[in-house]
Formats: C-alpha cells, sequence, structure tokens
C-alpha cells in the first residue's frame, strides 16, 4: 500500500519501502531490551533479536531493496553497551552487510549512544539525520536542523512507536502498531512516522492532544487533526483510516 508516492507499506509488517532511494526503511528496534528490562527487575521472552531479522529479511525480499536504513533507536540502553545489545547488533549487521549485501545506515536515535563500537566493525554510517534525494530521515527525538541541499519532499521519522486502539465485536480492545501521515508545513513536505519494530515498545496512542506525543515535532509543528493513521493488523493488512479530525468521537470505540 502506498502511504504517498513512491513509499510503500511493505505487506503487513513495521517497515517502509522509500522507491527513490532503493531503500528499507525502519524504526524502533531496541535490540538488548531484554537484558536492560532484566537488571530492573522484570523478565520477559528474547524476542526483539528474531522480530528484527524477520523484519528485515520479509522487507529485502519483497523489494529487492539494497540499502537499509534505521531511523533510529536501533539499541535500548542508554548509558552503556550491553553485552546482549553488541551480541544482536553484530548478528544484525552480520545478516544485512555480509549474507544479504546491503548498504546499512543509521540514523541516530536517542538510544543509540555507543552504537559506533559494533557498527565500525561492518562499515556501517552512522548520521544523525540523512537527506537524500528530496526524502529526509531523522529519529523524531529532536526537529530537523534544516539547511538541507534541496526541497524537503519526505520527512520519515521514528521515535514517537504510533498505535491506535481497535475495539473487536466482542468489545476486545487491541493497541494496533500504525504508520502516522501528516502534512509538514514547515518543510512544505509530508511526514510518515514509522511503528516502532521492537515488540514491546507499544508506544504513543494516537490522539487529538499534543501532550500524549513524545516527539516535539509532533506536540509542536504538526496540525494533529490531519494525521493519517495506516493500521499494521497482521491478519487483515494494512487498514487505513481517515484523519483524526474525522475519528474525533471514535478514537476509542473504532470496531474491527
Amino acid at each position: 500500500m502506498e502511504l504517498l508516492p513512491g513509499v510503500e507499506a511493505i505487506g503487513s509488517i513495521p517497515a517502509i519501502h522509500v522507491r527513490r532511494l532503493r531503500a528499507v526503511v525502519i524504526a524502533d528496534t531496541h535490540l538488548g531490551f531484554e537484558e536492560e528490562a532484566a537488571r530492573q527487575g522484570f523478565f520477559v521472552p528474547r524476542i526483539q533479536l528474531a522480530r528484527t531479522l524477520e523484519v528485515l529479511g520479509r522487507a529485502l525480499d519483497e523489494t529487492g531493496a539494497d540499502w537499509v536504513i534505521f531511523a533510529g533507536d536501533v539499541k535500548h540502553c542508554f548509558s552503556r553497551l550491553l553485552r546482549s545489545e553488541r551480541e544482536e547488533l553484530s548478528r544484525v549487521f552480520s545478516y544485512l552487510v555480509k549474507e544479504r549485501g546491503v548498504r546499512v545506515t543509521v540514523v541516530r536515535g536517542n538510544h543509540d549512544n555507543y552504537l559506533s563500537l559494533v557498527a565500525k566493525d561492518y562499515g556501517v554510517e552512522i548520521v544523525n539525520e540523512l537527506y537524500e534525494k528530496g526524502v529526509l530521515i531523522i529519529h523524531g527525538h529532536k526537529k530537523p536542523q534544516g539547511n538541507y541541499p534541496g526541497p524537503v519532499e519526505v520527512v520519515i521519522m521514528g521515535h514517537e512507536h504510533p498505535s491506535l486502539r481497535l475495539r473487536d465485536k466482542l468489545g476486545y480492545v487491541a493497541k494496533l502498531p500504525a504508520f502516522l501521515v501528516a502534512p509538514y508545513p514547515r518543510l512544505g513536505a509530508n511526514l510518515v512516522v514509522l511503528p516502532a519494530v521492537g515488540q514491546y515498545q507499544t508506544g504513543t496512542t494516537v490522539s487529538l492532544s499534543p501532550e500524549t506525543y513524545l516527539s516535539p515535532i509532533l506536540r509542536e509543528e504538526i496540525d494533529l487533526r490531519k494525521i493519517k493513521p495506516y493500521v499494521l493488523a497482521e491478519e487483515l493488512g494494512v487498514l487505513e483510516f481517515p484523519e483524526l479530525e474525522l475519528l474525533e468521537d471514535l478514537l476509542a470505540e473504532i470496531q474491527i
């Protein structure tokens, strides 16, 4: 499904294909989350690595892309490089670079401290922002810096981990990950917010209240009424919804 011209959701996975760049873009894998949770006394199944490899494999198989771009927060721990992070980052970068032969770029997120200690061994480039052919890729914890060599047509970010609350016919409420698409007037562009790959990062419930969002971009620079959600439902694929201004009375009661 096209989210914007030349920017496509890939099946029902949290990844997009940017045709003009021949690139797959994903965000917020949060590798190492399970070890950090265990350090705080919470023991959860180790699924982040398997999920990341599954998403990357499916995305590359379905698109034939030769570039993988991480829109930040590849790893989880702020203050150090955990043993599991080193191992899992090595596994992911080795898979992409050595097995799939693709170029890999990481747009630095607020969790990506010490990432370079592993990335350098695989020739993975790390940047604060990535501008290429009218596409600007950022993490989203900061506003874009500006001063790009050309016009910005599309901005792609992560950080927010957006989800939409949906209620089924039996009354069960599920929080499902979603892409968000909206005009970005300050840059004269369109914004795409990516859902998190990490299974434990359910993130922000989409609403019309600025204070519920993490990113200063969504809180301060986007008309929330104009956000259009595209929900990832594994059995149903990608579900396109109207703009939030048309869903105001239904955001907690949408039925599937």
